[in-house]
């Protein structure tokens, strides 16, 4: 949070001044005499910088360092909006900083300071070495920031707009679309207005291009860069509004039809006739998730943020198109495997850092396919299909990596309809059968509860996986009947291990969002539990955070469900809608950390803080906690070393047939 002296009566002024670039330390000063000068207000960020003399102090010579004083005093009597080198002494080594003095209003001066070799320098200069003239504005509109080239066009009468509101400067003529293009722009989108005009001749004599862009920072919109182009030079009223037709609405990226346009443009460039290019196919995993928990508002809000975290990674060979509604490509041009893999990696990377909505963390991840022209094809429909066949490829083995396309790759099924058709079938042709996967008590190495997982053999098309039939089984409302049948296959192998004499173990089975709403979902739990005569406390419902978006309607079912003695889970915690919130407000037993987290155990100090906060929290709320996705040994000993309770993953055993699980858990 910054910290104001709040005793100054221009406090509320400069509250946006000093977020000028949130990247970098500012100050404001009042200047009293030639000499002197008071402190306004200043950052959080220049205590981190300078090691100041006192933070309280008003006078400036006594609340800098007296060296860095001597250096800044003399900063402030050169001009205005240049960087000037300040050389700091910390210890024995010197710390060289970029000071830049903006003129604010009257006796007014702010001192932005930054380090030279701050990774976002680069960033922060594109705006004020733009040729350009470039307004930012916050999210009102206010002016915070005009760079060097709009200054040198604005007369002496006008020579800073910073603290105007962008809408008053406006030639009335021009009002209603910019406001329009304004609001679309804070949504997350870039937009161009083909003529656009500011009173008194502002910036340019004749009406001008208005370019906007929307500013971020830590994922937020926070404001909007106005780029102010020769209205002829840039392009002519038909050329903006085809612009503007290749331009994703949501997120201000290249559209699909842009993609076929500048494909077609890429094979009909000789220069790069033989030379290596890749599509890389970018599905966001589950999306549909979001959508459920967060709405479709704040889903949109999620894939703005997605897309601009995508279009950080983009450089002078590389474009980005939104494909389909949640599937994104790049197109790399003189592709090496290299570049290629460097890209794809960086795509992972980006999406360890958790997307922050209404103050909640949500994490994404993306499966990844790759093909490659010419070496898969030179026409466009034919490598986006190879690349989704890598991409289902990924899917079916754990999502969240890459793969590139191979000729064995082939799709099961045709279409969605002729799954569907079969899938109707399933139950009668008795296709379906339950896997278990054992889940390993970390104190103690025994074994004493697994969780059900479903598996199809299609008497056509053999094994089908999950990824592919779930989704299906979903959106067709088949899953209530296969949820049903699942409930009562796990409570039958109960009663007949109960009858054979073997140990009791608990069983864990997912409910699908639609399964758990249904009115009667309790009343079937219980029929299922008397029908085989199985205790409750062998049963465990596992849920997913989008089940529980209607507060007393879950609170509802949860109640009945623990009236009837099962357990209940939730399933991939922290990955989903209000984790901490539902924790103290609905009856829960166990809760299962994502496998996302635990495969980064050892390569994300926040991961590891991350998971030691579920464990300790878990724990001080008497719940039992799951760590899934286990593979390695180390990551075992350190869910141990932080008094996890229980694991399953591959590490153990991968979903192995009940009959295998009965000979080697139960027999043996």
């Amino acid at each position: 949070m910054e910290k104001y002296k709040e005793s100054v009566a221009s406090f509320a002024d400069y509250h946006q001044v000093i977020q000028l670039n949130p990247f970098d330390a500012v100050v404001c000063l009042r200047k009293v005499d030639t000499k002197a000068f008071e402190i306004v207000n200043f950052n959080d960020k220049l205590p981190s910088l300078i090691e100041l003399q006192d933070v309280d102090a008003t006078k400036a010579e006594n609340f800098f360092p007296e060296e860095c004083w001597l250096q800044v005093i003399k900063i402030l009597q050169q001009e205005l909006n240049m960087d000037h080198k300040l050389e700091i002494c910390t210890g024995n080594k010197v710390k060289t900083l970029i000071a830049n003095v903006q003129h604010l209003e009257k006796s007014v001066v702010a001192v932005i300071l930054r380090e030279t070799h701050n990774d976002v320098a680069p960033y922060l200069q594109f705006v004020e070495q733009y040729v350009s003239p470039v307004l930012t504005t916050d999210v009102q509109g206010r002016i915070i920031h005009q760079n060097f080239a709009a200054t040198t066009l604005l007369s002496s009468g006008h020579h800073n707009l910073i603290g105007r509101n962008i809408f008053s400067l406006l030639d009335s003529k021009y009002s209603d679309e910019f406001k329009l293009l304004f609001g679309k722009t804070i949504e997350g989108s870039a937009f161009g207005m083909p003529k656009c005009l500011f009173k008194d001749q502002l910036l340019s004599h004749e009406p001008f291009y208005l370019k906007t862009h929307p500013t971020y920072f830590n994922g937020e919109i926070i404001g909007v860069h106005l780029f102010v182009k020769d209205a002829n030079s840039f392009m002519n009223d038909q050329e903006s509004f085809y612009y503007l037709a290749l331009m994703d609405e949501l997120t201000g990226i290249w559209n699909r039809k842009a993609f076929k346009e500048h494909w077609l443009h890429h094979l009909n460039d000789k220069k790069h006739e033989s030379k290596q290019a890749a599509l890389i196919l970018v599905d966001i995993d589950r999306f549909k998730k979001f959508n459920e928990s967060l709405g479709e508002s704040k889903g949109d809000e999620l894939m703005r943020m997605f897309s601009h975290r995508l279009r950080e990674l983009c450089y002078s060979k590389c474009s980005l198109y939104r494909y389909n509604s949640d599937e994104f490509i790049f197109v790399l041009k003189d592709a090496t495997i290299n570049k290629i893999e460097k890209t794809a990696n960086a795509i992972l990377d980006a999406l360890k850092q958790p997307f922050m909505i209404d103050g909640q963390e949500y994490f994404i991840s993306v499966s990844i396919g790759i093909s490659l022209s010419p070496a898969d094809g030179k026409d466009l429909e034919t490598l986006v299909r190879k690349a989704d066949k890598a991409l289902f490829s990924v899917k079916e083995h754990g999502r969240s990596h890459y793969r590139y396309y191979r000729e064995d790759m082939i799709t099961v099924f045709p279409n969605e309809a002729l799954m569907e058709a079969h899938l109707r079938r399933a139950i009668e042709f008795n296709e379906l059968s339950i896997h278990l996967q054992p889940q390993m008590d970390l104190t103690n190495n025994s074994i004493n509860s697994f969780e059900a997982l479903l598996r199809w053999n299609n008497r056509k098309f053999g094994f089908v996986s999950p990824a592919q039939f779930i989704p299906i089984a979903e959106a067709s409302g088949l899953i209530i009947e296969i949820g049903d049948w699942i409930i009562d296959e796990v409570c039958r192998y109960q009663k007949e291990w109960q009858m054979k004499g073997y140990r009791p173990v608990r069983i864990a089975v997912n409910i699908s969002p639609k399964q758990f709403r249904k009115e009667n979902f309790a009343r079937k739990i219980e029929a299922a539990l008397k029908k085989y005569s199985v205790p409750p406390k062998l049963l465990e419902v596992e849920i997913t955070e989008s089940s529980m978006t209607n507060v007393h309607e879950t609170f509802s079912i949860l109640t009945e469900l623990k009236q009837l003695g099962v357990y209940v889970s939730v399933d991939d915690f922290g990955t989903g809608y209000s984790s901490l919130s539902y924790l103290k407000r609905y009856p829960i037993d166990i809760i299962k950390i994502d496998q996302s987290f635990i495969a980064d155990i050892a390569k994300d100090d926040k991961n590891e803080a991350i998971i030691k906060a579920i464990i300790s929290m878990s724990h001080n709320l008497g719940l039992e906690v799951i760590a899934e996705g286990i593979e390695e040994p180390s990551q075992v000993d350190f869910l141990k070393r932080h008094r996890c309770q229980k694991g399953q993953g591959y590490l153990y055993n991968k979903p192995l047939p009940v009959e295998t699980i009965v000979e080697q858990y139960f027999v043996s």
